[in-house]
Parts: structure tokens; sequence; C-alpha cells
């Protein structure tokens, strides 16, 4: 596939050194006491929310991570993202002064009214972390539309419970589906017909994949897990249009 995909393709600008089509997604998961965002997924809620911390890569002096809201209507999705330094997270859960630590990259305010979401969200709603996953990716855009973007998502692994100085450690993960990839086609519009034919030659079925989903499920989820979700504090700190589908290896 990656053979027949080249010659429309060009490698993702954030790939490591440029010399690889590829970079590590770290990204800690949160959600109420109830894990509501999990059960909204697995009952096939039209219309519904996740929260996560997502960093890249290893940590570095003056790594950036973001706040994210991913929302999902029908086949439609978008992200809420806001950017600010890793190592100043504890203090904007714990002083929640957005103007201090979220970076801005443009005039029109729009990463400091991502925040405003997100903490709304994290306070009213009392988010906590739940799970840290992270996997591989390689990432593509196309030659000839940068509104269109495939990544493949590889070597998924996770732990439970983490805390925001957990974001860049593996060193509890466990793998999740170990036999397969994750195939993503995102895009504007149609999709060109080179795509297309990719997909009938191969059989790609289309899916609702949900890492965060399949992560918390290789972990089991059970009663007991469950009371264990209760015991999790709420701070951890002191004070567009998308086509998922499964690869085999």
């Amino acid at each position: 596939m990656r053979s027949a995909m080249r010659p429309y393709l060009e490698t993702d600008t954030h790939s490591k050194n440029g010399e690889a089509p590829g970079y590590t997604v770290r990204s800690i998961y949160y959600d109420t006491s109830r894990i509501q965002c999990y059960y909204e997924k697995v009952e096939g809620i039209k219309t519904r929310k996740k929260f996560r911390i997502r960093g890249y890569n290893a940590q570095a002096t003056g790594s950036v991570v973001y706040l994210e809201i991913k929302r999902k209507h029908i086949d439609f999705i978008a992200k809420d993202r806001a950017p600010l330094m890793y190592s100043e997270l504890p203090e904007l859960f714990t002083e929640r002064n957005i103007d201090d630590h979220i970076l801005s990259y443009g005039d029109n305010g729009a990463e400091k009214e991502s925040a405003r979401h997100f903490l709304y969200h994290y306070f009213c709603h009392r988010l906590r972390p739940i799970v840290l996953i992270t996997y591989d990716r390689e990432a593509y855009f196309s030659k000839f539309d940068d509104s269109l973007r495939i990544t493949i998502d590889k070597n998924l692994r996770s732990s439970m419970f983490p805390k925001l100085d957990d974001l860049f450690d593996e060193s509890q993960a466990i793998s999740a589906m170990r036999k397969h990839v994750v195939l993503e086609v995102k895009f504007f519009g149609g999709l060109p017909a080179w795509v297309l034919a990719l997909i009938e030659k191969y059989s790609l079925q289309r899916m609702a994949i949900s890492k965060y989903a399949i992560c918390l499920e290789s972990h089991g989820i059970s009663k007991e897990r469950r009371s264990r979700l209760n015991a999790v504090p709420y701070l951890d700190t002191p004070v567009k249009h998308h086509i998922t589908g499964l690869s085999r290896v």
C-alpha cells in the first residue's frame, strides 16, 4: 500500500528530522468517574466529545503540549486545540490563568477560547486522567490537495491512571491490537479516484475505531476497575470528515 500511495503523497513535515514518515503521539485521556465518554462511544451516540492532553515524541526542554477536545457528529470530526508549555501544565490547572499560560498562534484568540472550553468541561464534569495512550504514526499529505491527509498508526500501547508527569513515560505501558495498524483517511469534500481504487483493491473496511475504547478494553473494564476509577483524584496535580480502518500487519 505504501508503494501504491507514494506517487500521490508527501511526508508530513513533522516527521523526525525528515528522515522517516513518523513520530510518536502521546495522549492522556480524561473522562468522568463513570467513564461517560467511553460508554457514549460503545453505545454509538452520534454526537460526542473526548478530552485529552497531547504531546509528541520525547520530552525535551521547551516541550509544547496541547489541551484537546475532539468533537464528533456522525461522520464529521473536528478538534479544538490549545498549546502551552508542558512545564506549565500543573500551574494552569491550579491557577486557571489562561492568559498567562496558553500560547497564541494568531490574533483571533482561538487557542485561548479552546482552553476555556477544555477547563469548563474539566471542572464542570470533574474529569479525571483515565489512560495514557501512545502510538507511532506515519503521516502523509496529498501532493495535489493539502486537505487530504493519510495516517498509519501502529504499536498502540497504554497505561492506566496516569499523572501529568507521566505523559512521556512508557514504563507501565502494555500493547494493544498487536496484529493491526489503523489507517485513517482525512479529507474535506470528496475522495480522489486513486484513494477509492486503493480501498477497493485492498478490500479495506470502513470502521469506527476508537483508540481510547480499544486501550481501556485491553486493560479490562470490570466492576472492580470501575471502583478504582471512582478513587482516581479529581485533580492529578497537587492543588472534519474521517474514514478509519484496520489493516492487518
